[in-house]
């Protein structure tokens, strides 16, 4: 796996023999996934919409960020690794970690999962956009697409990461897709609420699908993680892209924003990408 690199790799075994409980509450995607919006949403139904502490206590403390000082540097007296281990129970977990290298116990423990995929092309985009902002990234987007194409980006490889998840043979864990939400958002607010075992009324549901509005989490400041991008902004002396659209961690949020984007020979790169690393059809249908 790509991400095993130097960093990593003071972690990766601590993740391994990580201690599970069974009301542990997992989050998995490929990085730029939806990932931000499905924490939120995950932790109000499972918190009895407690919008207070929601606005009150950042995302990053509700809902840690399990591999992050593995990968990038972090502001000091902070280490999301430690902090998720004793937060009080029900723990909220995210995680962009591949199947082989999550904590061995969850396999005997089985807390709830829930793992959210999105289109290759929005990932692609998004990724990108990401990491000029937060990893410092210096090249171009079509160098980046083409880097992301060859398995060479953090998390890799992206079809093999999805796929792994929804062949996995889990009774507890619930798969979502990013389009789907964009598209009606309700259905899949009333699925989680099921899978955690949670009920509200129309009139609940109603704000909640108000509050995880792409406006509403773009200038809520518990979630939008400006502080982290302002952070790491100062820190690489990019003081004057702190206001810039661009560079914001909630950018854009479209489902189709790829199409604006993207040149048609990057379409038609990823497109023959995925038919080359996919050849089952029905595992092709989580692609489109």
């Amino acid at each position: 796996m790509r991400i095993l690199f130097f960093r990593y790799k003071s972690l990766d075994q601590k993740i391994k023999n990580m201690e599970i409980y069974q009301d542990d509450i997992w989050l998995v995607t490929y990085p730029k996934s939806g990932t931000t919006w499905c924490q939120e949403m995950i932790w109000l139904i499972s918190n009895d919409l407690d919008y207070a502490k929601a606005a009150n206590v950042k995302l990053m403390e509700r809902f840690p960020f399990l591999e992050l000082s593995g990968i990038v540097d972090i502001p000091e007296n902070f280490n999301p690794f430690e902090y998720a281990k004793h937060l009080p129970s029900p723990r909220f977990i995210k995680t962009h970690l591949p199947v082989a290298l999550l904590p061995d116990q969850i396999w005997s423990v089985k807390p709830k999962m829930i793992y959210v995929r999105r289109n290759p092309k929005a990932v692609a985009v998004s990724f990108y956009h990401h990491s000029v902002t937060l990893h410092g990234y210096r090249g171009n987007l079509n160098q980046f697409v083409r880097s992301f194409i060859n398995d060479l980006q953090y998390w890799s490889p992206y079809h093999r990461h999805v796929i792994d998840y929804h062949n996995l043979n889990y009774e507890n864990i619930l798969h979502l897709c990013f389009e789907d939400m964009r598209q009606d958002l309700r259905p899949t607010l009333h699925r989680v609420c099921k899978f955690l075992g949670k009920s509200y009324t129309a009139q609940q549901i109603l704000a909640l699908e108000q509050h995880l509005s792409f406006d509403s989490m773009k200038n809520n400041d518990a979630v939008n993680g400006r502080y982290w991008v302002e952070h790491v902004l100062s820190q690489t002396n990019r003081h004057d892209k702190i206001s810039d659209q661009d560079y914001q961690f909630i950018r854009r949020g479209k489902a189709n924003g790829w199409k604006q984007e993207l040149s048609p020979e990057l379409i038609e790169a990823i497109d023959e990408w995925t038919q080359s690393k996919v050849a089952d059809e029905e595992q092709a249908k989580l692609f489109r």
